[in-house]
């Protein structure tokens, strides 16, 4: 199996006392995930990150499933019980966006709901797309304009009942100005498997990724120096951030 975590986002510290935000965009990350609950039947759960100062975000989401076997169709997924806490990483005598005060805010909402897939198939998708991304991004085009687009694959022909993997950190550090940074998504994969990353453009829709401004691209999503490095064994991200950015990565796990 494979599973796409996007987008991947940072903020330097510094910069959270000068943007200016859009309030129409609120997109700042998600991840996508299923669990093999015996059979055909899978438990999916979509984890999103909110920027406070965006729009609400959605009671409900709508996860597309298709696959070249059988009839494309939606699975709603609910919030779970509490779900919209903050999860903003500064200390805790400060006041974010999220409950008035002035440091950018972030909350985790985590929506979850059971399906049972009509057979076997080899290239089953589990998709989400929502608008839009955070108008403060400076590494891409029109950010609050751009879709955000995720999704996990599933071969379930062999019968084994299979499992996507999962994340343990929260895909939105903040990063100090100066300093050198590594971060580590925590990914594991329930069923022993092992994994391996690769750094992609994030994407807009299914097969349209965004359009980075230069000279950032895919491998080289952000102002560092020394250059920011990639581990593709273990998903090891480091860096030493020299301007005010806010910017957008993806990182493939197979």
């Amino acid at each position: 199996m494979f599973l796409k975590r996007l987008a991947f986002w940072f903020s330097l510290s510094l910069l959270l006392f000068s943007v200016q935000r859009s309030s129409a965009s609120h997109s700042m990350g998600s991840d996508l995930t299923y669990q093999c609950l015996g059979g055909n039947t899978y438990q999916v759960t979509l984890s999103f990150y909110r920027d406070c100062v965006g729009v609400p975000a959605d009671g409900w989401a709508d996860i597309l499933i298709q696959s070249s076997c059988y009839p494309a169709f939606y699975l709603t997924l609910d919030p779970i019980p509490g779900t919209g806490q903050e999860i903003t990483p500064i200390c805790s005598t400060e006041v974010t966006t999220c409950s008035g005060g002035t440091y950018t805010g972030i909350q985790e909402y985590v929506y979850t709901g059971t399906v049972t897939l009509p057979g076997p198939c080899a290239d089953w998708t589990f998709s989400y797309n929502l608008c839009c991304r955070n108008a403060a991004i400076t590494n891409i085009n029109l950010p609050a304009n751009s879709l955000m687009y995720i999704f996990a694959t599933l071969d379930n022909t062999s019968g084994i009942c299979n499992n996507s993997p999962v994340f343990s950190n929260k895909p939105v550090p903040f990063v100090c100005l100066g300093q050198q940074f590594c971060f580590n998504h925590g990914a594991y994969d329930p069923d022993g498997d092992s994994l391996v990353y690769q750094m992609i453009t994030p994407l807009d829709q299914a097969g349209l990724g965004v359009t980075y401004l230069a000279p950032f691209n895919a491998l080289n999503p952000l102002s560092s120096s020394p250059a920011m490095t990639f581990n593709p064994a273990n998903g090891d991200i480091c860096m030493t951030p020299t301007n005010l950015e806010v910017t957008v990565m993806a990182v493939l796990v197979n």
